[in-house]
């Protein structure tokens, strides 16, 4: 047998089955599709080794034949030669089988977890518009509260108040679908918040800042401070019958922001009670944005009370 009709079998041969395999793709995903049991899947792929055996050799001998013509060596060795072509395509067939059936399987973990992650993110967004959507009304019912009261006893303070909480609103409802903010933003959040505590308790409310104006542009969650500003008023400035003192102080460095706010109260005066709403929502956010459950310090002395947020940088966002 000359050495060109060998090089012609070798190459025929291959390109036949090769086409013929790249139709065993579109079989797999077909099977798998289907989601037949195991002696169904058996049967599919022992009929589709048949055929593809009966059409590659078919189609290669036809062709081999030909080119050849009247070769009586390589007729001879084309006959001789079947039994081992057949057993080295269904090897070659299942060897097929087996990495598609493994690509199939990759692709379909792939979108399984994109499908995760999606719904993942999904819940976890609907969790922190829950937990915003819970601290405007919480803090705008102690506020209509507040105005209620003044609205006899001093008409210009809840005037001020009203048009005070109107701009708070304002601002609150623009922040609203925003899920990060900056340090800059919620500390003009903050002051208008600490303006209308001030109409209400007037000399009794100190407010103490000590801001590194390097840290502004630090992004953080929409309206975080609010609520720890809200427990400090409430369990500050109510326990006590003179002045009342709340520090804010913010600093950073290139990990983290520190936010701390410290405020005074009346350790003989009985806790006020309440639903603990804001701490919650604070820790609960910072734990869902940033995956970390070390964000958030509490320490109590004699007569201070600290709360102590850790904010990480944009890239430690998850």
């Amino acid at each position: 047998m000359s050495g060109w009709l060998a090089a012609a079998d070798s190459l025929v041969f291959s390109a036949i089955f090769a086409l013929i395999g790249s139709g065993l793709w579109s079989m797999v995903q077909f099977a798998g599709l289907q989601q037949r049991n195991w002696l169904e899947t058996i049967s599919f792929h022992l009929a589709g080794v048949s055929f593809t055996m009966l059409l590659w050799l078919g189609l290669s001998t036809l062709i081999m034949k030909a080119i050849a013509g009247s070769d009586p060596v390589y007729l001879s060795f084309l006959e001789k030669s079947v039994t081992f072509r057949i057993l080295a395509g269904i090897l070659i067939y299942f060897l097929q089988l087996t990495v598609f059936y493994l690509l199939l399987n990759v692709k379909e973990l792939k979108e399984r977890m994109e499908r995760e992650a999606s719904l993942t993110a999904m819940l976890r967004e609907a969790e922190l518009n829950k937990l915003r959507a819970q601290i405007k009304p919480h803090f705008l019912f102690n506020s209509l509260n507040s105005i209620s009261s003044l609205t006899l006893s001093d008409p210009g303070k809840a005037q001020e108040m009203v048009i005070k909480l109107s701009e708070f609103m304002r601002y609150s409802l623009s922040m609203a679908e925003e899920a990060m903010s900056t340090l800059k933003n919620e500390l003009y959040h903050a002051g208008l918040y600490l303006d209308i505590e001030k109409v209400r308790f007037s000399d009794r409310l100190l407010v103490d800042e000590d801001i590194d104006t390097a840290c502004e542009n630090w992004p953080l969650p929409a309206m975080i401070l609010q609520p720890i500003l809200e427990n400090a008023v409430k369990h500050g400035v109510y326990t006590l019958s003179g002045p009342a003192s709340i520090k804010l102080k913010v600093s950073c460095n290139e990990e983290f922001l520190f936010i701390s706010l410290t405020n005074t109260f009346d350790p003989g005066t009985a806790p006020r009670k309440g639903t603990g709403t804001g701490l919650k929502n604070v820790m609960k956010r910072l734990s869902s944005i940033y995956n970390r459950h070390d964000l958030v310090s509490i320490t109590r002395n004699d007569s201070t009370f600290e709360i102590l947020l850790k904010i990480p940088g944009k890239a430690q966002v998850n």
